[in-house]
């Protein structure tokens, strides 16, 4: 086989023309930097052919990477750990470059999943709205009709069954009706400040949601509240209340492109467990990390491939549920099988330590995004 022009002997050096260590001429390559021994200048067809060489080296060991974690549980893990490090990519970097991807997809998808929820949600809303007036109007008045031909008939246990109807039905039109009255700034200020946050934060929950089209600055002058800073936020509070108890699905819209943070911050505390039941094995710290960026990995991985399923198929509208159910199902699977593969021990003792580590995961996810849902609500502007 030919070597390139660049690596004939002709051009090379008796030194390295990046770090000056000493060569001989049947160096090809300097053994201190690893850079080509040659001082052959650089041309066009010398750059392209190293691009071209150094892009299909690259990325074959991605391909390598992504093919052995998503279908060998734990086998990428074990051949890095043992030293055979080349043809695989570093777990930490190729972690950190597949959740960028997701976050920025996940960002892409739920943006657009979202303008269309707007859309249903705002003609459901009208759909709804045009229901209510008709329940109102049309639909009272159609009953009253029906009853006073029933009793005409004759029909006392159908009128009676209608009239039950109608009160109920009048009962409700009538709540709607009736003013709903708002404590006053003074009577706030009497109350201790936890009573006071309360009852305000209630109040200006009623105030919205009576008041849709109202703004901040409008709301709080039609409750005679000042407009002060503390004023302001508690009501934007109480707007995002009303939104997440009409939209519950966000808080999954809130977390799920935060996934990336959560793992990456979760990967030294599930590797220090990991350290600490597996402490009579030969592993180390960093070890155990690398198998737990390597498990992460192939949570992102396998999301990619299951959004490109679903995007092919019907289109990412509904993508969630599927999501949530194949990873529910694999996920564990996979994480069982990769400390099997990895850690070599039987049964038995994976299956304790795998049910173990789900319960504490599991525990540091649910604190976190709980931390995160309530940071995001009571203190966030």
């Amino acid at each position: 086989m030919s070597l390139p022009a660049r690596q004939l002997p002709e051009y090379r050096s008796e030194k390295c023309l990046n770090c000056d260590t000493p060569l001989e001429k049947e160096d090809k390559f300097c053994h201190q930097c690893g850079q080509i021994n040659s001082k052959k200048r650089l041309s066009l067809n010398d750059f392209f052919s190293e691009f071209l060489s150094n892009f299909i080296s690259y990325d074959s060991r991605i391909w390598r990477t992504i093919s052995g974690i998503l279908f060998q549980p734990g086998k990428v893990t074990k051949e890095y750990c043992a030293g055979r490090r080349k043809q695989y990519a570093n777990p930490f970097r190729f972690f950190l470059t597949v959740s960028i991807v997701f976050f920025l997809m996940g960002q892409t998808i739920l943006n657009w999943d979202d303008d269309f929820g707007t859309f249903v949600s705002s003609f459901n809303k009208g759909f709804a709205e045009g229901r209510g007036n008709l329940s109102d109007k049309a639909a009272l008045q159609d009953l009253i009709k029906q009853r006073d031909s029933l009793e005409a008939a004759g029909n006392a246990a159908g009128s009676k069954a209608i009239s039950r109807v109608i009160e109920t039905l009048q009962g409700t039109v009538t709540d709607s009706l009736k003013t709903t009255t708002y404590l006053t700034e003074a009577e706030l200020d009497e109350k201790n400040y936890f009573s006071k946050y309360l009852e305000q934060t209630s109040d200006y929950k009623k105030h919205a949601e009576n008041n849709p089209e109202m703004s901040i600055t409008q709301a709080l002058e039609d409750l005679g509240h000042e407009r002060n800073g503390l004023n302001i936020s508690r009501y934007r509070k109480a707007l995002r209340f009303n939104d997440l108890e009409e939209r519950p699905y966000q808080i999954v819209e809130m977390i799920v492109p935060k996934i990336p943070l959560f793992l990456f911050f979760f990967a030294p505390v599930i590797s220090l467990f990991l350290w600490l039941i597996y402490m009579r094995r030969p592993f180390n710290f960093m070890e155990h990390l690398v198998f737990t960026f390597h498990v992460f990995t192939f949570f992102f991985l396998s999301l990619f491939v299951l959004l490109g399923i679903v995007g092919l198929s019907f289109g990412f509208i509904g993508w969630k549920w599927p999501a949530i159910i194949i990873l529910g199902i694999c996920g564990p699977i996979y994480f069982y099988k990769a400390m099997r593969k990895f850690y070599s021990q039987s049964r038995i003792k994976t299956i304790l330590k795998f049910l173990f580590l789900n319960f504490v995961f599991f525990l540091l996810f649910m604190f976190s995004a709980g931390l995160f849902i309530v940071g995001s609500v009571f203190i966030g502007a």
